[in-house]
């Protein structure tokens, strides 16, 4: 991992961040949330990911040392502390997390007593009944998501659509999606987890060691304006390959051997964004190395694939 590190490179990842909040702002704005709010939460995360980090080294985290290196003040940094611990009782919330509740679906969809062959998803009865023949969802979410009120995912799952209830008596799986519907809270969560992961594939490329996979990262973009015809026709055929691909995925991930019981470690996975930019003078190279470095695979990491090209050859 390179160690030096340049001015111009701090300035250009300082770039990074304004890059990232500058679209965020229409959700400020729409919110009421003030600047002074978002430097609250930006000092907030900060300090809590030095203390873990330098937790991980061994080193000691007292509020002098987060300060000294945080550039701020002793009584800054405890009260972002205490407003950290404090902020701990919000995970305690009623509702499930977006996790959670794909762990459901899956589990829904693989588990041998939930499910039949090709992953098809059984019909489960609403309650637990002594005598019936069939498994019931408070069975499922006590095997999925054992600390989460069953009743409350129940009617998060109903509200985005991803099953329904037949006869009252019957659960039934109309989709491995949960898409929440409406702007709520959990569609907000949604949107900030995905972000995060978008944001980490880059800094794992950019930090990675030396043993360290490339993780991928493609851009497939016009090199001219698209008209709203063009974008459209665009777009259908994107959500069309890109649901075939995701679905093929997550087929795959479903006959890779079980992880043991209790295990640790990360989990990974792929998202595909449909999404728009200022277009600029002059077209988009068709394939640009975002990357410095030679004599490795890094310079792999990062391509934009001129989606024009192929047509430009019949022509």
């Amino acid at each position: 991992m390179k160690m030096n590190k340049t001015s111009e490179e701090k300035e250009a990842v300082l770039g990074v961040f304004a890059a990232l909040v500058r679209p965020l702002m229409r959700l400020a704005f729409e919110y009421g949330i003030t600047a002074g709010e978002i430097s609250g939460v930006i000092r907030r995360v900060y300090i809590k990911a030095l203390e873990d980090r330098l937790t991980e080294q061994q080193r000691p985290t007292s509020d002098a040392r987060l300060a000294a290196v945080a550039g701020l003040t002793r009584s800054d940094v405890a009260a972002l502390r205490e407003a950290q611990r404090a902020g701990a009782a919000l995970s305690n919330r009623a509702y499930a997390s977006l996790d959670q509740i794909s762990s459901l679906l899956n589990v829904w969809s693989t588990h041998p007593n939930f499910s039949g062959a090709y992953g098809l998803t059984l019909d489960l009865d609403v309650q637990t009944t002594e005598g019936s023949p069939r498994r019931s969802y408070p069975e499922l979410a006590a095997i999925a998501c054992p600390t989460v009120d069953h009743d409350t995912m129940l009617m998060q799952l109903l509200a985005a659509g991803s099953v329904e209830i037949v006869d009252g008596q019957t659960v039934r799986c109309v989709s491995r999606a949960y898409v929440p519907k409406g702007s709520d809270v959990t569609r907000i969560e949604r949107t900030g987890r995905f972000l995060g992961v978008a944001a980490g594939n880059f800094v794992h490329n950019l930090l990675r060691g030396e043993s360290d996979p490339v993780y991928f990262e493609r851009l497939v973009v016009a090199d001219e304006v698209l008209n709203d015809s063009a974008r459209d026709s665009f777009l259908k055929v994107t959500a069309e390959r890109a649901q075939e691909l995701l679905f093929e995925l997550d087929t795959f991930l479903t006959h890779l051997p079980p992880s043991p019981a209790n295990a640790t470690g990360k989990k990974y996975g792929v998202g595909i964004y449909f999404f728009e930019e200022q277009a600029v003078n002059g077209p988009i190279a068709r394939s640009v190395n975002l990357d410095n470095g030679a004599g490795d695979d890094r310079s792999t990491a990062s391509e934009e694939i001129d989606v024009l090209t192929a047509k430009r050859r019949k022509e």
